[in-house]
């Protein structure tokens, strides 16, 4: 499925294990937005050339995962449909290695005249709408998921601490119980840190991972509820201290690890 309807975060895919002991993840995350009719001839020379650009920053320990998502569906469109993520254990992982130098050792003997072809090929069909960088809260490992529900989250003023504690203690049990009956596969929690703005839309994002897109819609609300009222019986589901931005549904077009 290469039709493209809609970035990441956020990363945010609940890709790594998160414990007590475990180094912070980060996400970052680049939106692009490819010329009409072009989306597929850019998925094409992400296939067979960026991918090992890819391949090489794993293998020199700068990022420990790499993957790229079309948006197939949103519910604010900001103008890209596709979105490329890293994973690292610091922010500064991100830039420590010279993208040339990494494409020169993924093709041994390419010439300086096809390398600066291919790049402009890259240049002439996408542009870069925005970057943004996650730090990943707590999350439900899964690898890598053909699908994702992300939830872009603004927390309430003054409840950030209060929204946090629910996605911990009351969201991340019920979307458990959700995986443990097979209606998703994963879930992430994870906090924007970059840019950081007072007036930002959203500072938080979630996901919920699908291994198919029947499964990706298949809960309601009173899913939810009922869900809440068999893990904390007795008690009064508290009042929401986040109001949800916007949501987009992503696929998952190559991937990396």
């Amino acid at each position: 499925m290469k039709k493209l309807l809609l970035m990441l975060v956020v990363f945010v895919l609940g890709y790594t294990q998160i414990n007590a002991q475990s180094k912070p993840v980060y996400y970052l995350v680049t939106y692009y937005k490819t010329d009409k009719d072009k989306t597929d001839e850019y998925l094409n020379l992400i296939k067979n050339y960026a991918s090992k650009i890819w391949k090489e920053k794993i293998k020199a320990g700068d990022v420990s995962a790499y993957a790229l998502y079309s948006v197939v569906a949103t519910s604010d469109d900001e103008g890209y449909n596709l979105i490329s993520l890293q994973a690292s254990n610091s922010i500064n992982d991100f830039t420590k290695s010279n993208t040339m130098e990494l494409f020169k050792k993924g093709m041994p003997g390419i010439d300086e005249k096809t390398l600066n072809a291919i790049t402009k090929n890259f240049t002439s069909i996408r542009t870069s709408i925005k970057t943004e960088i996650y730090r990943q809260v707590d999350g439900i490992p899964s690898g890598f998921q053909p699908y994702y529900e992300m939830n872009f989250m603004k927390a309430t003023p003054g409840k950030e601490n209060e929204y946090v504690r629910q996605e911990k203690e009351i969201y991340k049990p019920i979307h458990q119980e959700f995986i443990n009956n097979g209606n998703r596969t994963g879930w992430g929690f994870s906090q924007l840190v970059v840019p950081v703005a007072e007036a930002s839309k959203y500072n938080y994002v979630t996901s919920n991972a699908f291994a198919d897109w029947d499964k990706s819609y298949s809960l309601t609300i009173e899913d939810y509820h009922k869900t809440y009222d068999k893990l904390f019986p007795k008690t009064t589901s508290p009042e929401s201290a986040r109001k949800i931005v916007k949501t987009e549904v992503w696929k998952l077009e190559i991937s990396a690890n």
